[in-house]
């Protein structure tokens, strides 16, 4: 069995090849369908909020600048990913909302199937109660990185 620090240093080995390898595929899969990566990122961002959210919210879940949110922002509703509306609690600020619809319409056939099918191939090797622990793990981790 590994020391604690022998696995501490293979998780995060592991950790940063398989963060090289999603950003890869995703910079490959954004190209592929004509939008830049860190609009299609900040896109899943804003979906995964399953509300409107508004600009300031946006900067601070991705940690882009406020300017640099506006630009996203402004190229996701001119492709028609997001629409902008008035936010109903404070008329002087907007708010944005995705169009999963949209999104999907690009995302057909899913870009992400075979790596979606090839991680359910993998974990066959796993019974249920280790993939609980590897899903803990990976849930905590990446609440634990955004909290700081």
């Amino acid at each position: 069995m590994s020391s604690r620090p022998e696995l501490n240093a293979r998780i995060s080995e592991a950790m940063r090849d398989a963060i090289a390898d999603a950003v890869l595929n995703n910079e490959r899969i954004a190209r592929n369908i004509g939008i830049h990566l860190v609009d299609m990122q900040t896109l899943g961002v804003i979906m995964r909020r399953d509300r409107p959210v508004t600009p300031t919210e946006i900067a601070t879940m991705t940690g882009l600048p406020t300017s640099t949110v506006t630009r996203v922002v402004g190229r996701l509703e001119a492709m028609g990913f997001v629409q902008r509306t008035p936010d109903p609690e404070d008329r002087r600020s907007i708010v944005v909302t995705a169009d999963p619809e949209a999104l999907a319409r690009v995302l057909d056939p899913n870009p992400y199937a075979a790596i979606v099918e090839a991680l359910e191939r993998h974990n066959d090797q796993y019974t249920d109660a280790e993939l609980e622990t590897v899903a803990r793990w990976l849930e905590s981790v990446t609440r634990g990185v955004a909290e700081g």
